[in-house]
């Protein structure tokens, strides 16, 4: 379960990669890409916490910080709704832990219990 999770937030990081980097350059992005990645992400983060619920006791810091995680993107998307563009601060706050909870996540598959 936590590799299938591991390839779906594979696959959510790539997103986020692209719509950073339209961000960065001024561009605007697709509002429909961006709800893919969250909806991925949440599917990602259902899986990690099934696999705590199965006992999996080492993804509790995963889920701690996807909750973070997941608030940071609730709040980008607020505030860019709002004002027409997002804080630059809580989207590289957003991604630096979503890389942290990524590579603790691809630890936790490549080390068995």
């Amino acid at each position: 379960m936590l590799l299938f999770a591991l390839l779906i937030f594979t696959l959510v990081a790539i997103m986020g990669l692209f719509l950073a980097c339209d961000h960065f350059r001024g561009l605007p992005s697709d509002r429909s890409f961006a709800v893919v990645h969250a909806i991925l992400s949440l599917i990602g983060s259902a899986l990690v916490i099934f696999a705590a619920l199965e006992g999996d006791v080492r993804v509790y810091i995963n889920i701690g910080l996807a909750v973070i995680i997941i608030g940071l993107g609730v709040l980008l998307s607020v505030t860019k709704k709002k004002t027409g563009t997002a804080p630059k601060g809580i989207l590289i706050a957003h991604a630096s832990l979503a890389v942290v909870c990524y590579l603790i996540l691809g630890y936790f598959v490549v080390v068995p219990n």
